[in-house]
Parts: C-alpha cells; sequence; structure tokens
C-alpha cells in the first residue's frame, strides 16, 4: 500500500519541469476553450462510476471490520425427534432453559418430568394445603413468575408428619420465596432450588389432592398445544389436541385423592413450554387424584394412527 509520504514524491516525478508561468496559464485556456462540452450521459456513466467504486470501498470495510458477538440462545431439548412446527408454540429460542418439546414420530419411549427425591418422598413445597412436586424440566422457570405466594416456613425430611397449613418444603431452604407461574393458576407453582427456579407440579401426597369445589382444571389447566403418551404417540395437531382435552375434561370420572402409578406417562406441553404429567395405568390417568377415562385413551389411540 502507498505511503502518504510518497505521494509528493510521485507528484514531483509526474510533473518535473512544470511551471506555472503566463505562457502556461495562456496554454491552458486555450485548450479549455477547444475542449468538447460533455454531454449529460457521459457525467451519468461517470457518477455510476463513483457510485459503484463508493459501494466496493464500503462492503469492503463491513468485511474487515470486526462482527459483534451473538446473544448465547438457549438449548432445548428434544423429546421426540420430527419438524412439525408446534401449533401455537413460542420460537425455541423462547422457551425456558432445558424445556422439552414434543414433536410427532413413532411412538415414544416412557419419559416422565417428575423428580424423584433420595428418600421415601418426592421433593415437594405445600401451599394453602395444596401439594406440589418438583420437575425435571424446565431447568428455570424465572421467566415465568408471578406474584409471590408467600414463603417457606416448615422445613422437614417428612412433610407428611406436620399437621398445620404453613408453607411446607422438603427441597427449598427456609425463608425461600414461593410464586405462581404465568397460565397455570394453581396448577403449578414455582421456587428457588440450588440456584435456579424450578417448577413444581400440583399432585396428590398423603391423602390431600382437590380442595372443597376444584375440579380437573384446577390441576390440569386448559390452553395444552401437544399431548404425548408413551407406547402410544404425539398429538401436535392443535384441533386435535383440542378434541382430546375436550374428551378428558368432559368425561373423565373422579375415583379419589389417591394417586397411582402406571407404567405409561400422558405429557400435556402448553405455548409457554411447561409441561405437566399424568400417571396412566389402563383407563385411569393420576396425578392429583385419579382419573378414569377410557374414551381418552381410546380416542388418543385413533387419533395417531
Amino acid at each position: 500500500m502507498m505511503k502518504p509520504e510518497q505521494f509528493r514524491q510521485i507528484a514531483d516525478e509526474a510533473l518535473g519541469g512544470l511551471t506555472a508561468g503566463p505562457a502556461l496559464l495562456h496554454r491552458a485556456r486555450m485548450k479549455a476553450a477547444q475542449a468538447p462540452v460533455q454531454t449529460p450521459a457521459r457525467r451519468l456513466h461517470r457518477g455510476l462510476a463513483m457510485a459503484m467504486s463508493l459501494a466496493l470501498v464500503l462492503g469492503l470495510s463491513a468485511l474487515l471490520l470486526p462482527k459483534p458477538s451473538q446473544p448465547d440462545i438457549p438449548v432445548v431439548e428434544t423429546l421426540q425427534a420430527g419438524s412439525d412446527a408446534q401449533a401455537g408454540m413460542r420460537s425455541t429460542a423462547d422457551l425456558p432453559r432445558g424445556s422439552l418439546v414434543l414433536k410427532s414420530g413413532k411412538a415414544p419411549a416412557y419419559q416422565g418430568v417428575w423428580e424423584w427425591g433420595a428418600g421415601a418422598n418426592f421433593p415437594l413445597l405445600r401451599v394453602d394445603g395444596r401439594y406440589y412436586r418438583m420437575l425435571t424440566h424446565p431447568e428455570d422457570v424465572s421467566a415465568l413468575t408471578g406474584s409471590v405466594l408467600g414463603t417457606v416456613s416448615v422445613f422437614m425430611d417428612e412433610p407428611a408428619l406436620d399437621n398445620s397449613r404453613d408453607l411446607l418444603s422438603n427441597i427449598a431452604p427456609m425463608d425461600t420465596a414461593v410464586c405462581a407461574v404465568h397460565g397455570m393458576g394453581r396448577a403449578a407453582v414455582a421456587a428457588q432450588v440450588n440456584g435456579r427456579t424450578r417448577l413444581f407440579q400440583r399432585v396428590s401426597f398423603a391423602g390431600n389432592a382437590l380442595i372443597g369445589s376444584e375440579g380437573l382444571t384446577d390441576t390440569l389447566p386448559r390452553g395444552a398445544v401437544a399431548l404425548q403418551l408413551s407406547d402410544v404417540g404425539t398429538v401436535t395437531d392443535q384441533a386435535e389436541v383440542d378434541r382430546l382435552m375436550g374428551i378428558l375434561y368432559d368425561k373423565a370420572l373422579y375415583l379419589g385423592s389417591q394417586g397411582h402409578s402406571g407404567s405409561q406417562a400422558l405429557l400435556v406441553q402448553y405455548a409457554s413450554g411447561l409441561v405437566l404429567q399424568l400417571a396412566v395405568s389402563g383407563d385411569t390417568l393420576s396425578a392429583c387424584g385419579s382419573w378414569d377415562c377410557p374414551e381418552f385413551i381410546r380416542a388418543f389411540a385413533d387419533a395417531v394412527q
């Protein structure tokens, strides 16, 4: 590349012997008078050439400038492989970190989202007499939390032995704030555990399930966008999801407060990325109490054929 100090030297060599006297001035004026008038088209071509040169310079400059760093995109774990977009689902980059995404594909193997404890009891919270079980996914739901419902005032390893209605936990430390979760009503709450805001789902515990006039929609909210039943299949079509959930809400018969285990899991996903679970054994579905609904099980199997 030419150095600035070389400009003068080159100019002197190109114009060597040329002096600005009267004779030079006269010759320049005569030359200008004899020169043909520049046409507009020629001026247009020259302007276009200059514009293209400027664009080339700007393009090269953009290539040479350092590129700004890109923000990290949360990793979203996929439960089943597939490419179908979720109806009503937010972009995966906007979902809570570590969210599951239900996708269409072959009959899925069993996968649940309920967290298991080290002892006899699962990690839980009790809020206003309602029990909530910690979930494995998402990893953090701090972006979805709402108002504070209270703080943990009782911490004990055997929560069934406490007969009070104080806010209790066997996993979240004393004085930890427990928050509502947007769109979940009383079906889920959130609390910080080991530095992350974890999701807790409403479940049965020690014979406690529904309270007063509560029904299935109080523990399994409306608004699902995808359903998955292990060993059967996944439904992501919004119309089919709405139809199946309508059958469940209308036909499910409450069997009682005791929860039941099952060899299958029904996963219910919402547009926020949150996934709730019900254990399935035959025609019985259990989370907060147990429900009998053979119509739903049959309709689900037909929907994935």
